[in-house]
Order: structure tokens, then sequence, then C-alpha cells
């Protein structure tokens, strides 16, 4: 059915949608119709009135912004009438409105003040009555700050908040004249804003600013404005950095272009002062006598080449590894594993997607062929059912939390499954909050639920999943082991419950999981995956659009470090290193002998470490990681790191494991190279230079480039990064249609085969990625964690994110903007456990494992269950990962962040 329809605007005929905003219309088709209340993103509001217009067949004025295109509809935009009516609203407004400004801001209002000439006050039939009103000034906000007299109610602001952000934090105090916006009950800094800045960047007056670089921003210097991708987890926002003096000033989203569309987080928007912190790494340093000493780059590559070769010729190529980094671009990663493979002769090259979701991606590539998500990002906010599970993703992923609270205001149900309450639950039809440890038994009594009540998809099973039904019953078996009540049993969770999410999962039209480290970071993460993907075959909630399993990447470019091959079984675009063709054809687009490849599968991130201890390894070269902080079991870690006889970091900043190095190279931030990342739905965007690096500080791939070339293994010389991201192409089939020409506008979502080939949104449609094309059931039971609380150790910890950090806080912490949120490590426990231990709310203590001990400061929360602990493991000064074992996911080679015995006691 054609929903297009003609409208007449003025006399010009203009296509339009059935229903279509008449305002819309209008902006689309440059027709300069006035408005400060409207924005694309909002639901009308009608608030500001001037949009006026005139609809032949209908009397007065009527605001465009509340009309729909209709066949036929004729609308009078610009006749004498209309513009003094607009002039007049304009002047009202003035009367009441504080027009000081300081240029640091896009003033819609005094554009249009500008246009129709009240510039002039002269021409002003209204006198200024603002400074009677006594409108408040807000400024408790970490981050921002509110003028009332600056605000002309147009609730853009208020809209924002809760349409596209789904936070709901801003209202309007008191009426008529007297209005004004407040954040939760009054004050900004006392409410639930978590900063993110969505009301700054569609304030159409400057009545709600940030509060960074104040006095930069309003210099009359030039600026420039650069596009890039935001360098924190794996959503992949489009932003755009407004830079001025050298310095980036301002951060935006960029409206119109996925996956944010102009949406940002808190770090989004405030976090990027790191790139021009006093802190950053800006020469070479070599360790003399045990202190670090300043050194030319020629000396440094020399020293770094001859230990290098030495190393392997001493104790042969195996000796040595490498950590890429996934925070570093695809181009930067892409020659970082060339060089491993090619230098050190060995596939010994993995990074800390290990550490987070590598049970994830073991058990997608075995199930469906494919490790990636299978769905777009915006598919949240479409889907009839989202199940989120191991996942606080309004922390950990808030911009994707945004489609996922406005699918769920649109009617979609939600399922979250997570031990700890996270901000998601306020919005879940059904929280199932299982022990740690248990959430296979929780996944199988959920299908044992949907066989017994016969909501499966028969069709789906026998024609995408291999062996069919044969293959079904042999799960059928197994999954019946778990009816509801030995479920609530071993979970904790409710039989009701159970039922509850069964039910809206598998008769849902199309239902999306999302996954997270709470699931992958397990003993048994790998078969707890295979247990959700099983999960979506039986209930047929994979291979179309809007259903399917999607992993959140947890930084800015672990998805595209694996695309590009920095994984020890396999090269760019995950075809094996063991098979003799696929080194051949990499060989030969690397000009290198198809014999200098190795086709031994290399060591995996924990492997390296241990082999490091046991003196396997020798050497390593890490770049953009700190196993310091990162890996599991850090004393294990410091002294595997210290049996080493040499070793390379490349960074941006000094850090808990530069401490250890030989030799220190100073890399790039995001924001001074030019590149691609790859974000959690495939995207690939591009990352494009806005400032100039510090002191000596070279781009990291070119200081990889002039390494191969002092170890006797040259690349070809490289001109710019677009060059190597070709060589990417031609070796990477998932990326072969992919060219930075391609990319200047929007990213394209692999696999993308061709030129022509626009991308794939949703993957599985037609086929999974399996030999057969039919996606494997692999039947999972329930197996007990080794890992037990006892006497001794009588808690279980957890561990994660929060939103105001990333990671190791290398970069959050260098930002005041979100230190002032939050800066002090703590353990959040039940309030019967801390009557129990006999201690208060802020008490310092001491958390003590089987592996070591470390002190933070006790939080009560309810959110967490009697016995289980959760702590944040950004800290330095509490290193979480003291306390966490390097016992591994046989399939994956995962260790168990998520669940460590321990024992709580005060810190003397």
């Amino acid at each position: 059915m054609d929903d297009r329809v003609s409208i007449f605007i003025d006399g010009e005929e203009i296509s339009a949608r059935q229903g279509e905003n008449v305002l819309a219309v209008a902006q689309r088709n440059n027709i300069p119709i006035p408005s400060l209340c409207y924005h694309r993103k909002l639901t009308p509001t009608g608030a500001c009135r001037l949009c006026i217009v005139k609809i032949k067949g209908k009397g007065g004025l009527i605001a465009a912004c509340t009309l729909t295109a209709a066949e036929g509809m004729e609308v009078t935009a610009f006749d004498a009438e209309l513009e003094a009516a607009r002039r007049d609203i304009l002047d009202y407004l003035l009367c009441e409105h504080n027009e000081s400004a300081d240029r640091s801001y896009q003033d819609e209002f005094k554009a249009l003040v500008v246009r129709y000439g009240l510039d002039d006050p002269v021409r002003r039939r209204f006198p200024s009555v603002w400074r009677k009103l006594d409108q408040p000034i807000d400024d408790s906000s970490p981050v921002l700050v509110y003028d009332a007299s600056k605000c002309i109610k147009c609730f853009r602001c208020i809209k924002a908040c809760g349409e596209v952000q789904g936070k709901h934090v801003l209202s309007m105090a008191n009426r008529g004249i007297q209005s004004y916006v407040i954040a939760g009950l009054g004050v900004w800094g006392a409410s639930e804003c978590d900063g993110c800045g969505e009301c700054i960047q569609l304030c159409p007056t400057g009545a709600i600013v940030e509060k960074p670089n104040r006095d930069l921003l309003s210099t009359e210097k030039p600026e420039k404005r650069v596009v890039s991708v935001c360098p924190y987890c794996g959503v992949g926002c489009q932003i755009e950095l407004v830079v001025k003096e050298g310095r980036i000033a301002r951060v935006n989203g960029v409206e119109g272009v996925k996956p944010n569309d102009g949406r940002l987080c808190v770090k989004g928007r405030f976090g990027y002062a790191y790139v021009g912190h006093k802190d950053r790494l800006t020469q070479p340093l070599i360790k003399r006598n045990g202190r670090f000493q300043p050194a030319g780059w020629d000396e440094a590559l020399d020293l770094i080449a001859s230990q290098f070769k030495a190393i392997k010729a001493k104790y042969g190529n195996d000796a040595l590894a490498g950590y890429a980094s996934a925070k570093a671009t695809n181009e930067d990663n892409y020659l970082f594993q060339k060089f491993i493979r090619t230098a050190f002769g060995n596939n010994n090259v993995d990074y800390c997607t290990r550490l987070c979701h590598a049970s994830t991606v073991t058990a997608m590539l075995r199930s469906l062929g494919s490790g990636a998500g299978s769905n777009s990002i915006e598919d949240y906010e479409t889907a009839d059912c989202m199940l989120v599970t191991g996942n606080n993703m309004i922390e950990t992923h808030p911009v994707t939390a945004t489609f996922v609270k406005r699918g769920v205001a649109a009617g979609g149900k939600l399922i979250v499954i997570d031990p700890r309450w996270t901000p998601l639950v306020k919005y879940a039809d059904v929280w199932l909050q299982p022990k740690l440890g248990t959430d296979i038994a929780l996944l199988n009594g959920l299908m044992n639920i949907i066989i017994r009540e016969n909501w499966i998809d028969e069709d789906f099973i026998i024609s995408r999943v291999e062996r069919g039904l044969d293959a079904f019953e042999e799960l059928k078996l197994v999954v019946a082991d778990y009816p509801p009540d030995s479920v609530e049993a071993i979970t904790g969770v409710a039989q009701g419950k159970l039922l509850t999410a069964a039910r809206l999962f598998a008769r849902a039209d199309k239902a999306l999981v999302a996954t997270g480290m709470g699931c992958s970071q397990q003993t048994t993460g790998t078969q707890l995956v295979f247990s959700l993907i099983n999960l979506c075959l039986i209930s047929g909630q994979i291979g179309k659009v809007g259903a399917g399993l999607n992993p959140p990447r947890g930084q800015n470019n672990v998805q595209g470090a694996s695309d590009v091959g920095c994984l020890p079984m396999s090269y760019p675009g995950y075809i094996t290193v063991a098979d003799g063709a696929n080194r051949k054809k990499v060989a030969d687009v690397w000009n290198v002998s198809h014999e200098a490849l190795s086709g031994k599968v290399g060591l995996t991130t924990v492997e390296i470490m241990q082999a490091a201890y046991a003196g396997g390894i020798k050497g390593m070269y890490i770049m953009g990681e700190n196993p310091m902080l990162t890996d599991p079991n850090l004393n294990h870690t410091r002294e595997s790191i210290q049996r080493l006889e040499f070793l390379v970091v490349q960074d941006i900043f000094p850090t808990e494991t530069t401490a250890y190095a030989d030799v220190i190279l100073p890399g790039v931030a995001f924001a001074e190279k030019n590149g691609t990342f790859v974000n959690s739905d495939r995207r690939v965007s591009r990352v494009r230079k806005a400032v100039d690096p510090p002191g000596e500080a070279r781009q990291d791939w070119k200081i990889i480039e002039d390494l191969a070339r002092r170890m006797g293994c040259p690349m070809k010389p490289y001109a710019d990064e677009a060059e190597i991201f070709d060589e990417i192409a031609a070796v990477t089939p998932l990326m072969a249609g992919i060219a930075y020409d391609r990319i200047e506008g929007e990213g394209i979502q692999w696999p993308c085969p061709t030129n022509t080939h626009p991308g794939t949104p949703t993957l599985f449609l037609k086929q999974f990625d399996t030999a057969s094309g039919r996606a494997i059931l692999h039947p999972a039971a329930y197996v007990p964690q080794t890992e037990k609380a006892d006497a001794d150790y009588p808690f279980l910890l957890n561990t994660g994110r929060i939103l105001y950090h990333y990671h190791t806080c290398t970069m959050s912490r260098r930002n005041r903007a979100l230190t002032a949120f939050s800066n002090r490590s703590y353990v959040l426990i039940h309030p019967d456990d801390i009557i129990k231990i006999g201690l208060k709310n802020g008490a310092r203590v001491r958390i003590a494992s089987r592996q070591g001990e470390i002190s933070t400061r006790l939080k009560v929360s309810s959110g967490v269950l009697p016995g289980e602990l959760f702590m944040p493991f950004h800290f330095g000064e509490s290193p979480v990962n003291e306390l966490t074992r390097d016992e591994l996911d046989p399939d994956s080679k995962i260790a168990p962040f998520k669940l460590t015995a321990c024992r709580v006691s005060a810190y003397r």
C-alpha cells in the first residue's frame, strides 16, 4: 500500500508520508517555518506557537508541529498575518527572557530575534520583566548549569530527558510566568540526573549549558568540528569534537546518524579531558638501573628489536607474545597482529576480549557460525520482548539502554536476569534474581516450561536447526531435569516468575536477547551461552529482524580487534590459522612466504601469563592493555610479568603495567588518530584526528611498522590509514566491500562482501554461518561451581562496571566531570550481612580471598542477595582482581571474574 500523499505549502506541491508531521515536512524541504519547542526526536508540544500556519478549510492559526500530512492538505506558511503573529509571540517571549549570552552555545532563540528584527529594542512592544521574576540559577550539577532566566518553557529538555533518554528526571515547577525546570525534587545535584547532557544538546536558548571549558567556549577564537567515534563502550556513538586552541572544548552527539542519533552518556559527552591531561606519556622511556629515563625513538626501537630478536634466537619463536588493544583502531590492531605473526613468527596474540566475551564468541561460533551480535542496536526499540541477562545495560551501555527504555514505553516487554539489582530493573516486567553461578539451571528451567507448554517453534527447528527434531529431542532430555520446583531450589527464583518470563519470551513475535559479562565471565560461561542460544533456537527467536542474540561489547573496539585478527586461533575475518589454504591467502597479501606463518594455534591472554610464570614466554609486547589491573589473580600476574626477560608497553598514560616495563612507548589517543572502530552491531565507522598528539608521541601503527622493519620483517610502506584498511578488506571477507569513501557519513555493518553491498543490519535471515547453514543445539547441564563459600570465606563476590568509569579508569578518572560523580571504591553488602559482621555502612574493610587481599569501604544495598557482594573493578587503589582466580573455562579460556569466595573484616 502506497502511504505517500501530496500536500501543498504556499502553493508548492510536496510529497510526504501519510501522517508525517507537517513542520517536519516543511523543514525537510527547506521551508523555514520558525519554531523553538519542536525537535524531530520529540513528540510535538505546540508550546512556543511560532510554527503557526493556516490550513485551508480550517479556522484560526494552528501550530504546524501538531498537524499531520493528509492528501490534498493546503498549508499557508507565510503571509503578513502569520509573520506579524510570530513577531508578537517572540516579543512576548523576549520580555521575560535574559538576553545575555557568552557565544558558547547555539542560540536558536537569538537567531529568530534577529530574523524578525527584534534585536533592535525600539521595535519591541513589551517591556522587559525578567529581572522582576527572581528566576533561580542551579549550578549544583557536576556537569551543567541551569539558568531559569534564559528558559522559554519550551519543554524540550523535559521531553529529551523522558522521551529520548527514558530517565524522566526533569519536570516543571510553579505556574505561568513563574514556572521553571527542576531536576528531581528541585536541586539538580541531588537528583537522579546522571549527566548525559541530552538536555544541553536540545536546549534552544542556552538556559542549560555544560560547565567544563566555559571560558574557552566563549572566546571568539576559531573552532573546528570533527566527527569521530566515542572512545568508551562498544555502542560506537557518533560524536562531534569541538576544538578550540588545539584542545577539545566540547563534545556533541551527531544527530540523524546511527547508531546513537545524537544521544550520548555522561562519559561520551564529558569524558574527553584525559586526551589533554598532564599525565600523558610524551616520549619513549627506557628503564636503566631500575628507573625510567627519556630516550630517543631510534634508541628505544633499536633496543626493542635487538632484545626481541635475541629472545627468538635463544628460546625460539614461541617465547614471545603480544597483547593487542580493544581501545586502538582496526588499523593499529591489524598491523599489531600482523607484526606478531611475521616478526615474532607465532600466533601468541590476544587481548581483553579473552577476559570479557570469549565464552560468548566461542559458543556463538560453534552454534551459529558467527560470534557477533545478530541485530542492530535500534531493534531494541521495536522488539516485542527483550531479555537482558548479566548486563547492567543502563550503566555499561547507556545509549543502547535508551532504545530498550523506548521499547518498553512503546509496549515491549522486558525480562531482566541478574543476581544484583540494576537500574534496568525499574523498567522490567519481571526480574529473575538467581544466586550467583546458577544461570544454566535457570535457562534450562525456562526451556523446560516452554517445551511443557508447547511454546516451541517447531517449523523453525525443522527448517533452521541441524538435525532438526532429533537434536531437539536430545535437548529436551537434558532440560527435563529442570522443572520449575527444582530450578527454584537451585536458583532461588520463584516458579511463578519463571513461568511469566518463559511466556513473555517464547510467545513474543520477535524477542531480543542481550547478554553480558555476567554470563560470560564464568568457568561455565561457554555452556551458559549455549543455553541462551538453545533458548532462542527452540523459540524461533533468531534469524529474523528484531529477534536474536546480542552481546554488547564493553570497549570501543572489542569487536573490531577480533574482526581484524587479534586472536590466537584466527586471522582477520575469523579464518583459522590451522588451515593451510588460509595461511597461503594471508601470506600472499602480506608478501611473505607461506612457511613464514605458523599454523600452531597461539596462547590466550591468561595462558600467556601462565606461560610467562612457567618460563615459556620470555618477552612481551603490550599495546594499550593494562593486565596488572584487568587480569585475574593479580598476585600471580605480577609474578608472571616479573619473570619476563623483556617487556615493552605502548600506552598513552603510565599504568599499573608500565611500572614493570623495560621500555615504554608513547602512543596516541583516539582524538589524535585516523582509523576505524567496529561497534557492537558490527558497524564499521570512521575515527578522525581532531588534535595533535603531545610531545613525541607517535601513531601506534607507525610504531609497529617501524619496529617490524628493525626486526628484519618490513611491511609495505603504508601511505595512510586508508591504505591499511584496504589491506584489511583484502584479507577479511566480512569487510571486503567496505572502504573509507563508503563510510564517510555513516558506518556500514558487516558482512559487506562487495563495494555495492549496503551492509547487513540483521544476521542469519536466510541461513546460519555454519558449514551446513543450520544452527546447532548444544545441550548444557547445570554443574555447580567449584568455587564455594565456606566458613573461612563465607561470601561470594561479584564484580563489574559502573556508569562513570571505564574498565581500568586510565581514561575516565582523568576527567573531573566524571570523578565528581564517583571516585571511590566500595563493596555492596546486604543489610542482613552487615549486621552479622558487626560493621557499619561506610566502614573501611579488608576483603580477602584465597588469592589475595584488598581494602575498600562498605556500602549497604538490598540489591544484592544475602551472602553475596558486588564490587566495581575500576579502582587501582582497590584492585579487585587481587581477589579473583585464574581458573579457566575449558572451552573459551575465560576467567571467572563473577564468582569469588571471600571474607570481610574490619580494616586495622
